[in-house]
């Protein structure tokens, strides 16, 4: 199911106040759009509500169960088998290939390989136009076409929630419109929830709840389409 809420959430770096009080929920099946300025939390919100990150006080749950208590191991898991995550700055491992990386979260939530796993890898590089980009590194790559990677890469196991911070912040205009075309459809077809950090007001006319930040502090919540 994947229900999240977060609970009075603060956030200090080194006596700054990165979020200061945020209480948020997010159902299942929403496209939730966090947006605000550069340094209102929008990133520091994310990686807190999908597990990466904890909180200095405060409670996060998921589905009922507060997770101050959940292991290393049963955090991973959460994010391994119900999350998926684009992030702003790629995180591809440099060792593997592009079909490599794409398929990674595939074969560890599996826990064996397929080739079916390829197959559908393929198919997410071929939609994002980088499938002759397949058997290339991270390092031959440019800042778009490494985001297009990480973007097949969050969608290979149609997670329950996908967390993605800036996903179009580094790709053109046709990227964009295919990458919002294919939340649209998992969103409708498979239910699947979106949670979007971003300054792009485009994202906007997507959301079922958009969430305004400002200084580590929500200023209001919105009902979208």
């Amino acid at each position: 199911m994947s229900k999240i809420k977060g609970e009075n959430i603060i956030k200090n770096y080194n006596g700054t106040l990165a979020l200061n009080g945020i209480n948020i929920e997010i159902e299942k099946g929403e496209i939730v759009v966090i947006i605000g300025p550069s340094g209102s939390g929008k990133t520091t919100l994310l990686n807190i509500l999908g597990l990466i990150d904890k909180p200095t006080d405060g409670k996060i749950y998921i589905d009922g169960k507060y997770t101050g208590n959940f292991t290393e191991k049963e955090l991973a898991e959460i994010r391994n088998k119900k999350f998926g995550f684009v992030f702003q700055f790629f995180y591809l491992i440099p060792e593997l290939t592009v079909i490599e990386n794409v398929i990674l979260p595939l074969w560890i939530k599996e826990k064996k390989f397929n080739k079916d796993f390829v197959e559908k890898g393929e198919k997410f590089l071929s939609d994002f136009g980088i499938l002759n980009k397949k058997n290339a590194f991270p390092s031959e790559l440019s800042g778009g076409e490494m985001q297009r990677v990480a973007i097949c890469r969050s969608l290979i196991c149609e997670p329950e929630v996908i967390f993605a911070d800036e996903p179009t912040g580094s790709i053109d205009k046709n990227s964009a419109l295919t990458f919002f075309n294919f939340m649209e459809k998992l969103n409708k077809e498979k239910d699947i929830t979106f949670v979007i950090a971003t300054h792009n007001e485009i994202f906007l006319q997507f959301a079922s709840k958009i969430v305004y930040l400002k200084d580590g502090k929500i200023e209001r919540i919105e009902k979208g389409r």
